[in-house]
């Protein structure tokens, strides 16, 4: 392994289409819970065939081989096809798998198939090698090496940057985290300069994903943190987002972490909706002079009511607004729809 190729929790999976995805792998520790659970699944799906069989003896009164023969048979059908099954009908996940929250994937991103689930689970038995026989715990019982130590799967996944065992690379399959639904919490400011703000924010800027949760994680807890403190948190989002807007240096990165989210979460739809709107009316002039559009940006923020601000920070200067094209001469002014001579 290079020194490049160092292993990350991260796996990103690019589509034909140009689309990238992120992954989040499941470790071996993420992936034990799961494994414990879908035996106890399978333990409680064990007697509940021992009770089937034993009023399916009672009533049909099978003979005792047969009743056997019958356990033995759904025994190695619910041993070897239990994972296979839910996996391929179930979106890449058994019962353990989904209350842990984990789930098989192809190596592509792409879900898991049948042939990929057959593989995984078949190779399962050489995952859990070397066995150990019950006669290690005590010495009166058989000799059957039947407990399961675990350790190639567990070298397999150290070995890989995917924490893949030998089922996972023989199927080119993956354990990933499921990602859970989010909702950002609906939170209101009393600050009007959040809101003016917001309206200098450039409107082609798009937040990830990644970006916009956590900006609403610490819109959610800026009131519990100390003004000093939330200035310091802030700065480590805000600074590179001040450099790209060309904001001025002494502008609050928590107010413009508070303006992001209010833009993304709150005003959103009415802010894409007043930028389709944007374009001047026919008998309004095409352009304005960007000095008159310094002074009415620093008129708005400096007239706004800052009377018990939510928001403990310094005063914001207005940004320095977005040039536009050098505005017509005055030999080429004249009423709309008429050319000049």
């Amino acid at each position: 392994m290079h020194a490049t190729d160092a292993i990350d929790l991260n796996a990103f999976v690019t589509t034909p289409e140009n689309v990238r995805f992120e992954y989040r792998i499941a470790g071996p520790f993420r992936r034990l819970p799961a494994l414990i659970l879908d035996f106890a699944v399978r333990g409680i799906l064990f007697w509940i065939l021992l009770i089937l069989m034993a009023l399916l003896g009672f009533v049909v009164r099978f003979s005792g081989g047969i009743a056997i023969l019958l356990f033995l048979i759904s025994w190695f059908a619910l041993d070897w096809f239990y994972g296979l099954l839910f996996e391929t009908f179930w979106n890449g996940q058994t019962p353990g798998k989904w209350l842990t929250k984990v789930r098989v994937i192809s190596v592509d991103g792409r879900p898991i198939n049948a042939y990929q689930a057959t593989i995984r689970n078949f190779l399962r038995l050489a995952d859990f090698a070397p066995m150990v026989s019950l006669e290690l715990f005590s010495p009166d019982a058989p000799p059957m090496y039947v407990i399961p130590t675990f350790l190639v799967s567990l070298l397999c996944m150290t070995m890989t940057k995917r924490f893949q065992r030998l089922g996972d690379l023989a199927a080119g399959t993956m354990v990933v985290v499921t990602q859970r639904s989010w909702v950002p919490p609906h939170i209101k400011f009393d600050d009007p300069r959040v809101e003016s703000l917001s309206g200098h924010i450039p409107a082609n800027f798009r937040m990830t994903t990644t970006l916009a949760k956590a900006i609403a994680l610490f819109v959610e807890r800026r009131a519990r943190i100390p003004n000093v403190r939330r200035q310091e948190l802030a700065a480590y989002i805000a600074a590179p987002l001040l450099r790209q807007f060309n904001f001025r240096d002494d502008t609050s990165p928590d107010l413009l972490l508070c303006a992001l989210y209010y833009r993304e979460f709150i005003a959103k739809d009415a802010f894409l909706d007043s930028q389709s709107f944007a374009s001047p009316p026919p008998n309004a002039p095409e352009h304005r002079s960007p000095t008159t559009d310094s002074k009415a940006s620093a008129a708005t923020i400096s007239a706004s009511p800052v009377a018990a601000p939510s928001i403990a920070a310094p005063p914001i200067a207005a940004p320095p607004p977005v040039l536009e094209p050098t505005p017509r001469s005055a030999s080429d002014s004249g009423p709309p729809g008429k050319v000049s001579p």
